[in-house]
């Protein structure tokens, strides 16, 4: 890992630690649980045998594993899968395992839901708590959504530099979505110019499947060009990041 990431993951680490949610905040309208309650929960959810098979009208007939849900997640969005394909049919499945097991994965998974109100009444302070407990304990996809509200303002105080510390450790972590996202800011003007060739090479060696994403990756590698001299480009081209 380079050390500008390692500096950057430490400055990281330090803003988390000053501006902390309460434990209260992710707890928020359920009873208390247990170690034994969490424990039992966690045993029975890995004990069922998963697997990804579906009915005669494409929806699925058994529980999301936790690769299932990241696939959604990362590739379409809960709704069109959780709602319309499947029929609200493992909510409760899904809140078990974010408010019992806490898998990172299910806790954005039910705090997206709790935010917008799929399959379940709407919340959106529980939601967003859930949320972020996920981005906190390193899921990418939730530090990408984190990052999008402090820049926005949106459900969050607007904060910028949280939006950039978020969105970069993200795309570290090696989320396509992230990359994409993290290349864009700079692109805007966010971040500073010795990220760009770091940004570069994420974003050349990943793949997306949908027209868009592909479309905006070919933009946003022609516009980090600009900035970028010809012997670093074809660094980046040669050497594939492992992290």
């Amino acid at each position: 890992m380079s050390q500008a990431l390692k500096i950057s993951s430490l400055a990281f680490a330090i803003s988390l630690a000053c501006l902390a949610i309460s434990n209260s905040t992710y707890a928020a309208k359920y009873d208390i649980v247990t170690s034994t309650k969490a424990i039992v929960a966690k045993d029975t959810l890995e004990s069922i045998d998963m697997k990804s098979l579906q009915d005669n009208n494409g929806a699925s007939v058994e529980m999301y594993t936790p690769d299932k849900m990241n696939s959604i997640i990362e590739n379409t969005d809960i709704a069109s899968v959780v709602k319309t394909r499947d029929r609200c049919q493992f909510t409760s499945d899904i809140e078990d395992r974010a408010r019992l097991v806490k898998s990172p994965v299910f806790m954005y998974a039910w705090g997206s839901m709790l935010l917008d109100g799929i399959c379940v009444q709407q919340d959106r302070d529980l939601g967003l708590g859930y949320i972020r407990r996920a981005a906190d304990d390193g899921y990418a996809p939730a530090m990408v959504k984190v990052a999008q509200f402090f820049e926005r303002g949106l459900f969050l105080s607007q904060n910028l530099t949280l939006s950039e510390q978020y969105m970069h450790t993200a795309a570290a972590l090696g989320s396509k979505s992230a990359r994409l996202a993290w290349a864009d800011m700079l692109v805007r003007g966010y971040g500073n110019p010795s990220l760009y060739e770091e940004a570069f090479g994420w974003l050349y060696h990943s793949s997306y499947q949908d027209d868009y994403s592909n479309m905006k990756k070919d933009y946003l590698e022609t516009e980090l060009k600009k900035h970028l001299p010809p012997n670093v480009i074809a660094r980046s081209i040669a050497f594939e990041p492992d992290y």
